[in-house]
């Protein structure tokens, strides 16, 4: 183990140390921030037949998950060397195309309908793991996605929460933050992950110890005007709202409507934006207001459009050429002018500290 992470009120500390330590960007003081990327299918396989060579590589024509993950791993010391400190990973994915027939149809989980966990995902997550270990990272464990999540019994949603904290526990490693749903929302239609639920899940996790030690734990909430509140906001060790769809001063807003809760002031922790767009603009105002910012870079060839219209252009034909880090396959170097403006950001403002 190379990598501890811990919280110091609304710093994150690493190795004892707070984070960027003594930094300051514009005039604004970076220590203590986590600045990441949304890796959201860092160790992602298709269950399903029909859909799952949708996502083959275009130099060998075939889908390859460990080659996905190994990728992944092996770009973690160039993002390092930028200033990156984070990147999220999910256990259920997240939206590779978003057009019906394949949106509702493919399978990534690391987990069966009943619960039971299937190795080869958390065989990947802990190659993750220990790789951003060895260069110092952090990794966002995303245990739930809305698409995958409906397919476990509501009431072994508990208890996954409990044993995959017990095996990320088991693994030794201290780089780990838990984000048990993806913008936890009404809009699941599933209540055990609706705001009025979330806390439940976030404490089972935070149930889990080993040798006294437990994971640092909360749930991420969607764009716009979403965040966490009531008892979600009072059981979170760190809140994690996504800002998805907001312009620079619409996030600000956000991060300050946050921070003025009541909830929020009676016991302040980190502000770790970790999902937003590839605008450093955002990037920009969440650090101007002392908070962690996620790039989200979906690229070319889904039909998914927020502030960047990603249906503009089909996938890519060469592997070289692969757009984003979402759409499947994924090219995790920092091959393209949009990936390089953000991580060129990343080390101006941070220095590659």
């Amino acid at each position: 183990m190379k990598t501890e992470l811990a919280v110091d009120g609304t710093r994150f500390i690493i190795n004892g140390r707070p984070t960027y330590e003594g930094v300051m960007w514009r005039g604004v003081p970076v220590e203590g921030l986590l600045l990441n990327s949304r890796m959201i299918q860092g160790v992602f396989d298709d269950e399903n037949p029909a859909t799952r060579e949708l996502w083959r590589y275009p130099d060998t024509g075939r889908w390859d998950p460990d080659r996905n993950t190994d990728e992944l791993c092996a770009a973690l010391p160039e993002y390092r060397a930028h200033g990156l400190l984070a990147v999220t990973v999910g256990l259920q994915g997240g939206g590779s195309v978003y057009t019906p027939d394949v949106y509702e149809t493919f399978e990534c989980s690391a987990f069966e309908a009943g619960g039971e966990f299937r190795k080869p995902f958390f065989d990947r997550l802990l190659r993750v793991l220990r790789a951003a270990d060895e260069c110092g990272m952090v990794v966002i464990v995303n245990m739930f996605y809305v698409k995958h999540a409906r397919r476990i019994d509501p009431d072994r949603v508990p208890g996954i929460c409990e044993r995959a904290a017990e095996w990320l526990l088991g693994t030794g490693l201290r780089n780990i933050i838990v984000d048990v749903a993806n913008e936890s929302g009404d809009w699941w239609k599933q209540p055990v992950f609706s705001p009025a639920n979330i806390h439940k899940l976030i404490e089972a996790a935070q149930s889990v110890s080993v040798d006294g030690r437990r994971l640092i734990v909360g749930s991420s909430s969607g764009g716009g005007k979403e965040r966490a509140r009531g008892r979600w906001l009072d059981v979170e060790d760190v809140s994690m709202p996504h800002g998805n769809g907001l312009q620079p001063d619409g996030l600000a807003r956000k991060i300050r409507d946050l921070r003025g809760d009541d909830g929020f002031r009676k016991r302040p922790r980190p502000v770790l934006v970790n999902e937003d767009s590839v605008f450093v603009g955002n990037l920009d105002a969440a650090v101007a207001e002392g908070a962690s910012w996620g790039f989200y870079c979906q690229g070319y060839g889904s039909s998914y459009h927020d502030r960047t219209d990603w249906t503009g252009r089909p996938r890519e034909d060469r592997y070289e050429d692969l757009s984003g880090f979402q759409t499947l396959p994924v090219n995790w170097s920092i091959n393209t002018p949009v990936k390089r403006a953000f991580f060129d950001r990343v080390r101006e403002i941070t220095g590659g500290a």
